[in-house]
């Protein structure tokens, strides 16, 4: 049996809205190691219908049925990212729980990393002159993203 000193923990909780305090809005807060963060999981619910003590919405009406699915996925979602942070050896704290959730932790590649690429991979197989219809392109493309969007971003 493999020990581990990192403690994990998932709760739910509703906070009243100010202007309406018998809605509540759905958060959830991860606990790494005594350090807490907080998501809002962007779902409001009558205050009367939550069981503070199972986490859940009371009731089996279609809304509470999607509200109770909700809090099933978000807890099986972020298990998953705790558990494949600690499989690919990072430092697993509540912020990089959150972020492996959100899918905020992964850098994406730009239109502009995979033309260097397959530029890069295809120079010693593609002709000079298709080489240079790659090369345009990627030009054409920049200036299309920097004259309709303003920003090359994307690029």
């Amino acid at each position: 049996m493999m020990r581990t000193d990192q403690t994990f923990i998932i709760s739910f909780f509703i906070r009243k809205k100010k202007n309406q305090p018998e809605v509540a809005n759905l958060y959830t807060r991860i606990t790494v190691n005594g350090r807490r963060l907080e998501i809002s999981l962007k779902r409001t619910l009558p205050v009367e219908q939550w069981l503070p003590d199972a986490g859940r919405v009371a009731g089996f009406s279609k809304e509470v049925i999607q509200l109770n699915s909700k809090i099933d996925q978000t807890r099986a979602l972020l298990y998953k990212a705790f558990d494949e942070l600690q499989r690919e050896g990072k430092l697993v704290t509540s912020q990089s729980v959150k972020a492996r959730y959100l899918g905020t932790d992964v850098k994406h590649k730009s239109l502009q990393d995979l033309i260097n690429y397959h530029n890069t991979n295809m120079k010693s197989v593609l002709k000079k002159g298709t080489l240079k219809n790659y090369y345009t392109t990627g030009k054409y493309l920049e200036d299309y993203l920097l004259t309709n969007y303003r920003t090359s971003e994307y690029f």
